[in-house]
């Protein structure tokens, strides 16, 4: 697996200097990282591509290579697999299609290429996949991707397409990935080998997957187990309907199998399973930055009564709590609120948002309180104290929006010192102002995004609880 992911050298064969070829993109991403490690283009029509030397095959390197990225026809990809195996290559990855997934012909050539690299000694990912990534290498086969920023989460997916929207959907909400692969038809390394390697790798904080099927499920559902108990595993699982269980086989020769036997065995082995790409991050974020909640009953804390309303049933009909507040938590609510206020659960603040973090503060310290959800809390100016400490100099508009965002940032560090101090999450949904608003922009650098909807906190909220209830349920 390090020779995929970070060899000492790669060579591209069917390397292309003609845009919009995976022979030009995927070799132009890896000349393009910031790794010196030597890229060789292998390519016998042309002398160089982007100004690098090529080589009419494999064997005509001088040096050695460690992984071979393999984009030359199918009916080549036997007697390249056959150079590698004579080159000493210890890795490849596979992109070109045509193979089991195409029916009994391409299974048959998609054997042999499995014979011929084990009888070699090597491992490959593919064939009929989109290449992988090592943020930390700067390794980027996957031609398609770019911008790709550095962080804790790492994605496996049975499908190129789908995955290449996967990593762009989560770049786009902010998130750093550690590792990619596009695992395609899994003729040699499957889901499983990716996942055993995820979870020793110390760039990964959190495991994701799209998968369409599982075809070792013992060995799954045994290393799922011993890997949940330490780092969380996201999967987002296709092939819930018959007619997508057909179009999985037909897309990656993948089982997709039962659903009904899918979701027992996720929720046996401790794997967080979702229905949608925003939900995989939603959750993939929480778990790498949130505490892990100690029961199920949640203090809500809202802008106006309506959230409280949508909150309170999003929380019910997901099997959350909602938390009786104390005698004690409502008289220190009161030096926030005014006597309009609820004066229980959901803490509607009635109009008052500059004292939001004061109150998340106390719901946070409560005594009955499993975990607190907010909404319309942060992210507008209204949230900031003012009054007569404001200094008379930065009451002009413009100078004042910039107080507004120093104090701001000062609410939201104190608000997660609170965090970490009483080891409860705090989720939180709707910024009147968006991402635009410091705070937010704060909050979501530090991973505690502000969330759209209350249905998705909601749904962050209840992931973060039934995890935290698995591994005590197994004794972590």
């Amino acid at each position: 697996m390090e020779s995929i992911f970070n060899p000492s050298s790669v060579a591209v064969i069917g390397a292309s200097g003609a845009p919009g070829k995976w022979g030009f993109g995927i070799f132009a991403r890896l000349i393009g990282g910031g790794n010196d490690r030597p890229v060789y283009p292998v390519n016998n029509r042309v002398d160089q591509i982007l100004g690098v030397r090529t080589y009419p095959s494999l064997l005509d390197i001088p040096g050695p290579v460690e992984l071979a990225i393999i984009v030359s026809p199918p009916e080549t990809v036997p007697s390249v697999m056959s150079d590698c195996v004579a080159k000493g290559v210890k890795g490849a990855v596979v992109v070109t299609a045509g193979f089991a997934e195409v029916g009994e012909k391409g299974k048959a050539a998609e054997r042999r290429v499995v014979e011929m690299a084990r009888e070699g000694g090597i491992r490959f990912v593919g064939p009929n996949c989109m290449g992988h990534f090592n943020t930390a290498a700067d390794l980027m086969t996957a031609g398609e991707m770019t911008g790709v920023p550095r962080g804790p989460i790492a994605c496996i997916s049975q499908s190129g397409n789908f995955g290449g929207y996967v990593i762009w959907r989560g770049a786009q909400m902010g998130i750093g990935f550690s590792k990619f692969v596009s695992t395609g038809n899994e003729a040699d390394l499957k889901l499983e080998d990716y996942l055993e390697y995820l979870a020793q790798d110390d760039e990964t904080k959190v495991i994701t997957a799209y998968i369409e099927g599982i075809r070792d499920p013992r060995r799954f559902f045994a290393l799922a187990r011993d890997i949940t108990k330490a780092k969380p595993v996201v999967v987002m699982k296709s092939g819930r309907t018959s007619e997508g269980a057909r179009a999985a086989w037909s897309h990656t020769a993948a089982l997709a199998g039962e659903d009904a036997i899918h979701d027992a065995m996720f929720r046996q082995c401790g794997v967080i399973r979702v229905g949608e790409a925003d939900e995989m991050f939603d959750i993939a974020v929480a778990l790498v930055a949130q505490p892990r909640p100690r029961g199920r009953r949640v203090a809500i804390l809202t802008g106006g009564g309506g959230f409280g309303v949508v909150a309170t049933d999003a929380c019910v009909r997901l099997g959350l709590e909602i938390a009786e507040l104390s005698p004690e938590t409502i008289e220190t609510l009161n030096k926030y609120l005014p006597p309009r206020w609820s004066h229980g659960n959901p803490v509607d603040m009635a109009g008052t948002s500059n004292t939001s973090y004061g109150c998340m503060g106390t719901l946070l310290k409560a005594e009955g309180v499993d975990a607190v959800l907010g909404m319309s809390c942060v992210g507008s100016p209204s949230t900031v104290p003012s009054g007569p400490d404001v200094p008379d100099a930065v009451r002009k508009a413009a100078e004042y929006a910039e107080y507004v965002a120093d104090e701001e940032a000062k609410l939201v560090d104190g608000l997660l010192e609170r965090v970490k101090r009483h080891d409860k999450p705090i989720v939180l949904a709707y910024a009147p102002a968006g991402n635009e608003s410091p705070a937010v922009r704060k909050l979501n650098q530090r991973g505690f995004f502000v969330y759209p909807t209350p249905e998705r906190a909601v749904r962050v909220l209840a992931h973060l609880v039934r995890y935290g209830e698995y591994l005590a349920s197994v004794g972590v």
